[in-house]
C-alpha cells in the first residue's frame, strides 16, 4: 500500500508538469488560434537558461523572473514573426513553429552546449508521512502549479482581462468592433502560454537533469493533455495532465500486460501517443470540452 501511495505521489508530480505545458498550449490555441509546436523548446530554453544562471551565481528569486520574461518574449517573437510575414494558415503555423523549435534547439546547443544541466534547488529536505517519502522540492512543484493554474482560472472567469481573452477566442472580429485590441490580446495569450512552459522547465530542471533535446518529449505530452482535455478547456487540461502522469507512473512501475507481452518502462513515452490516437478516434473535441468549463 505504501508503495502504491509513493507511486501515486510521483505520478501527480509528473502530471503537474504536464498540466503546465498542456494549459500553456491550451491558452495559446484557445485565444490566439496559435498551436505552438515550439512549446517543448520553450520548456528546454527555460530549464537550460535557469541552470546556467544559477550556476553563475544568480539568486533563484532573481533567476525565475528573468527566465520567465525571456521565454515570454521569445514566444511572442515566434508568433509575430510567423503571423506578420507568413499569415495564420494552420499549415503555415505548423511548419513555422516547428522550424522555430529546431532553430531554438540549435541556438541553445550553440550557446550553452549539448550537455544535461540541472538547477540547484533552493528547497531541500524530506517530509515523512508514515513510510511515505515526500521530498520538499517535489512538494514545492505543487505549491507553484496549483496557485498558477488557480490564478489563471480566476483571471479568465472573473476579470475584465479574462473577458477580453474569452471574447477574442469566441469572435475576434466582433471583439475588435467592440473596442478590444485583438492583436495585443492574442500576443498576451501567447506570452502567457510561454510563461507556463517556462515555469514547467524551471520546475523540471530542479528535479531532474535536462538537456536541450528533451523538449520534444514534453511537447508530445503537452499536445496529448491539450487534446484530451479539449482544446480551450483549462480544467480539462488539468485533469488530463494529472491522469497522464499517473498512467505513466503506474504503467512504468507495474507494467501493462497484453497477451504474451508486458509493456514496461521502455514504453513510458508511448502512452501519450496512445492517448492522442484514442481521443482523436473516439472524441475529437476532447473529453471535457463543452461541459460547462471556462473555455477559451
Amino acid at each position: 500500500m505504501n508503495e502504491f501511495l509513493q507511486f501515486t505521489f510521483n505520478g501527480l508530480v509528473t502530471g503537474a508538469v504536464y498540466v503546465l505545458v498542456g494549459v500553456g498550449l491550451t491558452v495559446g490555441i484557445g485565444v490566439a488560434r496559435f498551436f505552438n509546436f515550439a512549446q517543448g523548446q520553450l520548456v528546454a530554453l527555460a530549464a537550460i537558461m535557469g541552470a546556467v544562471l544559477t550556476a553563475a551565481g544568480m539568486p533563484y528569486i532573481v533567476m525565475v523572473p528573468c527566465v520567465l520574461l525571456t521565454v515570454a518574449l521569445v514566444g511572442m517573437g515566434i508568433r509575430e514573426s510567423i503571423v506578420r510575414f507568413a499569415g495564420t494558415d494552420s499549415l503555415v503555423v505548423f511548419l513555422g513553429t516547428l522550424g522555430f523549435g529546431i532553430v531554438l534547439q540549435s541556438a541553445i546547443v550553440l550557446l550553452w552546449g549539448p550537455e544535461q544541466r540541472q538547477i540547484a534547488s533552493p528547497f531541500s529536505g524530506v517530509v515523512y508521512i508514515g513510510e511515505l517519502v515526500l521530498p520538499v522540492s517535489k512538494l514545492m512543484l505543487f505549491a507553484v502549479t496549483i496557485p498558477a493554474v488557480a490564478v489563471l482560472y480566476y483571471v479568465l472567469a472573473r476579470t475584465k482581462a479574462g473577458l477580453r481573452l474569452r471574447s477574442c477566442a469566441e469572435n475576434p472580429d466582433v471583439s475588435s468592433l467592440l473596442g478590444v485590441n485583438v492583436g495585443r490580446t492574442m500576443r498576451s495569450a501567447v506570452a502567457l502560454g510561454a510563461v507556463l512552459a517556462a515555469l514547467a522547465g524551471i520546475l523540471i530542471a530542479t528535479l531532474f537533469p535536462f538537456s536541450p533535446f528533451s523538449g520534444g518529449s514534453y511537447l508530445i505530452k503537452g499536445i496529448a493533455v491539450a487534446l484530451a482535455g479539449g482544446l480551450g478547456s483549462i480544467s480539462g487540461a488539468v485533469i488530463s495532465g494529472l491522469a497522464l502522469g499517473l498512467i505513466e507512473t503506474y504503467a512504468t512501475a507495474y507494467g501493462v500486460p497484453l497477451g504474451f507481452y508486458t509493456f514496461g518502462p521502455e514504453w513510458q513515452d508511448g502512452y501519450a501517443f496512445v492517448l492522442i490516437i484514442a481521443v482523436l478516434a473516439l472524441r475529437p473535441r476532447g473529453l471535457f470540452r463543452g461541459t460547462g468549463d471556462v473555455d477559451v
